[in-house]
C-alpha cells in the first residue's frame, strides 16, 4: 500500500513543470551566473603590491639622514616592500600626484606631511607608516634624552620587532567568506522544498482544492496520506539538492570538505526543514493558495537573505547583533552547518546546527500533522 500511494505521488507532483523549474532549474541557473561574478574571488591568495609614492626631494629631506633610512629600508626591493619611492622636485611630484600615477606626495619640512588627492586604501597604507615612523622617531628621541648611555645598542633593539601574538588556525582549510554564497544558495534550494510542502497541503485539505475532496472521502487513513506525501514531496526535494551539489562540487569545483557523508546529512535535514516548513505555512495560513505561495516565497527568500545569499557578510552581522536568529533560522543553520565542515576539523559546531534543524522541523511537523488531523468538513 505504501509503495503504491508513494509512486502515484510522485508521479503527481514530478508533473509540476512549473514547480519543478524554480525548485531545481532555478537553483542551477543562479549557481551559474554566482559562479562567473564571484568565482574568480575565491581560494584566491591575497598578495601585497607596494604602495606607490612620491617624495620630493628638498633640502630639508637631504638633511633629515633617519627619515631618508627609514623610506630606503621600507622601498628596498624584496619580500619586505612596502613602498615603491620616486625622488623628485616639486613640480614633478605634484604632476604625478595629478595623474593618479602615485598614491601620494611626501613632504619633509618642520615635520612630515602627506599630501593626497582622494582617500583610499593606498592612501591609509601610507598615512600609516607615516604615522608608525613619526611615533617610533619620537619615541627613540625621548628614551635617548633619559637614557644617552647606549644608542647604538638601543636602535639595535627597536630594529627587532616582537610579536607577542600567534596565529591559530582551526583546520588546514584556508578561510574563504566566498563560499558562503553557494552555503546559502544550497540553503536556498532547501527551503524551496517548501513548494512541495504546500502542495501536499492544498491537495489534501477538502476546501482547498478538487484533489483534497477527493482524497478525503478516500478509505484512507488521513495520516498515512499525509506521511506518504511527505516521503513524496521529500524525495524530490531531496534529488534536487542533491543534483544541484553534485553541479556545485564537480563542475563549479565549490568546496565542501572532505566529508561527503556530513554533507549528504546536511542535505537531507535541509530538505526536511523545508518540506516541514511548506506543510506549517499551508495548514496554518488560512488563505488563498497564491498567498499562501507568496509567504513561502517571503519567508524562504528573508531567511535565505539573512544567511548570506545576496550580502556574503550577513550572517556573521546577525550574529553579532541579533545571534537569537541564527539559531531559529532554518537557512543559517543549514549554511552554517556546511562552512562548519569546511573549516572546523571537530563537529561539535556541526552537530549543534543540524540538531537545532532536527528539532525545528519536528516542531512544525508535528504541529502541521495536528492541524491536518483536526480539519473536519461539514459536506463535500
Amino acid at each position: 500500500m505504501f509503495m503504491h500511494m508513494y509512486k502515484y505521488r510522485l508521479r503527481c507532483l514530478g508533473r509540476d513543470r512549473e514547480m519543478v523549474f524554480w525548485t531545481f532549474v532555478f537553483p542551477l541557473i543562479l549557481a551559474t551566473l554566482y559562479h562567473f561574478a564571484f568565482g574568480q574571488l575565491m581560494g584566491r591568495e591575497e598578495t601585497f603590491s607596494p604602495v606607490k609614492a612620491v617624495v620630493i626631494a628638498s633640502d630639508a629631506y637631504r638633511q633629515n639622514v633617519p627619515f631618508r633610512q627609514a623610506l630606503s629600508a621600507m622601498s628596498g626591493p624584496g619580500e619586505g616592500q612596502l613602498i615603491e619611492l620616486t625622488v623628485t622636485d616639486d613640480r614633478e611630484a605634484r604632476r604625478l600626484l595629478e595623474d593618479g600615477a602615485v598614491a601620494g606626495v611626501i613632504t619633509v619640512g618642520d615635520s612630515v606631511e602627506l599630501i593626497v588627492r582622494q582617500s583610499g586604501i593606498e592612501q591609509s597604507i601610507l598615512k600609516a607608516i607615516l604615522d608608525e615612523y613619526a611615533h617610533t622617531y619620537a619615541t627613540i628621541t625621548g628614551i635617548l634624552e633619559e637614557h644617552p648611555a647606549d644608542p647604538a645598542g638601543l636602535l639595535r633593539e627597536i630594529g627587532q620587532r616582537r610579536s607577542y601574538t600567534q596565529q591559530i588556525s582551526f583546520s588546514s582549510a584556508e578561510p574563504d567568506t566566498m563560499l558562503n554564497v553557494f552555503y546559502a544558495l544550497i540553503a536556498m534550494t532547501c527551503l524551496y522544498g517548501g513548494f512541495w510542502g504546500l502542495r501536499n497541503t492544498t491537495d489534501v485539505q477538502a476546501d482547498l482544492s478538487p484533489q483534497g475532496a477527493r482524497r478525503s472521502v478516500a478509505p484512507t487513513h488521513k495520516l498515512g496520506v499525509v506521511l506518504y506525501d511527505l516521503a513524496a514531496a521529500l524525495t524530490i526535494s531531496l534529488a534536487e539538492v542533491m543534483v544541484l551539489l553534485a553541479y556545485l562540487m564537480l563542475v563549479l569545483r565549490v568546496s565542501f570538505g572532505n566529508e561527503v557523508w556530513y554533507v549528504l546529512l546536511t542535505s537531507l535535514v535541509g530538505c526536511i526543514a523545508g518540506v516541514s516548513l511548506g506543510a506549517f505555512i499551508g495548514t496554518y495560513v488560512r488563505k488563498s493558495e497564491g498567498a499562501k505561495t507568496g509567504i513561502l516565497i517571503g519567508t524562504s527568500m528573508t531567511m535565505s537573505f539573512l544567511a548570506g545569499l545576496m550580502i556574503v557578510n550577513m550572517k556573521d552581522i546577525i550574529a553579532r547583533r541579533a545571534p537569537f536568529l541564527s539559531y531559529i533560522n532554518p537557512a543559517t543553520l543549514i549554511t552554517d552547518a556546511f562552512y562548519s565542515l569546511y573549516v572546523f576539523d571537530n563537529h561539535r559546531r556541526f552537530f549543534l546546527n543540524v540538531g537545532l534543524l532536527i528539532l525545528i522541523s519536528s516542531v512544525m511537523c508535528i504541529l502541521s500533522v495536528l492541524r491536518l488531523r483536526r480539519d473536519r468538513y461539514a459536506s463535500l
